[in-house]
Order: C-alpha cells, then sequence, then structure tokens
C-alpha cells in the first residue's frame, strides 16, 4: 500500500498543482480583464469629457459670432443710414436753397426786413422765446444785425448754440 498512498499523494500534488496552475492562470486573465475595463473606461470618459469640451468650446464661439454678426447689421445699418441720410439731404440742397430765397424775396417785398417783427424794441428774453422755428439763415441773419447794433452776448452766444446744433 506504500505504492497506492505515494501514488496518490502524487497524483494529488499534480491536481493541486494543476489547480494553483490553473488558478494562477484565471486571476491573470481576470486582471487582465479588469485592467482593459479600467483602461476603456478611461478612454471613454476621456472622450467623453473631450466632447463636452468641445461643444462648449463651440457653444461659446457661435455665441461671439452671432454677437459679432448683430454688431456688424448694425454698423451697416447706421451707415446705409447715414448714407440715405446724406442722399437725401444732397437731393433737398437746391429746394432748401429755393426756399430760403422765396423768403428773403418775400421779406424783402413786404418790408419786413429781419425775420422777427419789431425785433429792435424786444429784450432778450423776448427775442430768446422767438428762436424755435427759424432757419439757420435766419438765425445767422439776426446774429450778423446783433452784431452790427446791439452786440448783446447774451444773444449772440444762444445764435451760435442754435446754428451749431442745427449744423451737428
Amino acid at each position: 500500500m506504500d505504492y497506492m498512498e505515494k501514488s496518490g499523494r502524487v497524483t494529488e500534488r499534480v491536481a493541486r498543482t494543476t489547480g494553483d496552475s490553473y488558478k494562477t492562470v484565471l486571476d491573470f486573465a481576470v486582471s487582465i480583464g479588469e485592467r482593459n475595463v479600467r483602461f476603456a473606461q478611461g478612454v471613454t470618459d476621456s472622450y467623453i469629457k473631450e466632447l463636452r469640451h468641445q461643444a462648449e468650446a463651440n457653444r461659446a464661439l457661435t455665441h461671439e459670432l452671432v454677437e459679432r454678426a448683430e454688431g456688424q447689421r448694425g454698423a451697416f445699418q447706421a451707415v446705409v443710414n447715414e448714407t440715405l441720410d446724406a442722399y437725401m439731404d444732397f437731393l433737398y440742397t437746391p429746394l432748401s436753397y429755393y426756399k430760403e430765397g422765396l423768403r428773403l424775396v418775400e421779406r424783402e417785398a413786404t418790408g419786413g426786413g429781419l425775420p422777427i417783427a419789431n425785433y429792435d424794441e424786444l429784450n432778450v428774453d423776448e427775442v430768446s422765446k422767438r428762436l424755435d422755428g427759424l432757419s439757420a439763415a435766419e438765425i445767422r441773419e439776426l446774429r450778423i444785425y446783433e452784431k452790427q447794433n446791439k452786440s448783446r452776448e447774451t444773444l449772440i452766444d444762444q445764435f451760435d448754440r442754435k446754428l451749431k446744433a442745427a449744423s451737428a
């Protein structure tokens, strides 16, 4: 029985060693599989994080481009409006000169002289109240007359402000 016992022990040892070997191989395979899963998850997480970052950057860029486009639209609209205003002024200039000429002729024909009736009898406040509605040419005419006659600085300053506002 000695032989049988030895043989059983050897077989048992071989079986244990073989089982340990399979367990080692199996543990290694599980370990590799877990590392592969962690690696794949890390790659996927990095990919998702980068996609989110890119999406946010694209959103910010799109927002800035929209703002700049709106600014350009506003600037273009301002240029178009200024161009139209300049063109309209250009077209109406001969008409305004014609109207001014008619006013001057009418004033001379009626003997009115200055654009404000009884100008010489009015004080500064009374003249100031009647300036609204006068054309730039009429205000220039009053300024020249005032400078040559009474030379009231307060009125001359008001005339200058009105002329400056009319030219702006």
